[in-house]
């Protein structure tokens, strides 16, 4: 009995010890495909559907992959607006790096123009999301 009683406390302990992450995201989380992006200030389209580059949304990162430098940042999502922020390189031997200003144009190509970039969420359901930030509107495909 007493073995048990040990038993039973040990794994509550481990199980209390525990901090498992989940995510409550909705239909933001995801492999996304970037689409298509146009420029508000001059209607401009650029069809990139045939290129490979992706949001990978899960808990409070997004991983942004499929050109020359892949990066990770943080984000918030509440209503129709979705923040990004603390842009990094993935670059284990640098530490990956924050985006600086040497940086800055390995963002351009995932429709992300800032450091700290906000968009509203125009559209967001099982398949298609829609955002725009004051100069951008990003389509995007889930996989």
């Amino acid at each position: 009995m007493r073995k048990f009683l040990l038993l039973l406390s040990v794994m509550g302990i481990v199980l209390a010890s525990c901090d498992i992450e989940t995510s409550d995201n909705g239909k933001l989380d995801g492999y996304w495909h970037l689409v298509s992006a146009d420029t508000l200030a001059t209607q401009g389209h650029t069809d990139l559907s045939q290129q490979r580059i992706f949001w990978a949304v899960q808990v409070n990162l997004i991983q942004l992959r499929g050109t020359e430098q892949e990066l990770y940042c943080r984000f918030s999502h509440q209503a129709d607006e979705l923040t990004i922020n603390q842009l990094h390189l993935k670059d284990r031997e640098k530490g990956d790096p924050e985006v600086t200003e040497e940086y800055k144009h390995f963002i351009y190509p995932y429709g992300i123009n800032d450091y700290e970039e906000h968009f509203k969420v125009i559209q967001l359901t099982n398949e298609k999301m829609t955002l725009q930030s004051p100069t951008l509107r990003l389509d995007f495909q889930k996989m």
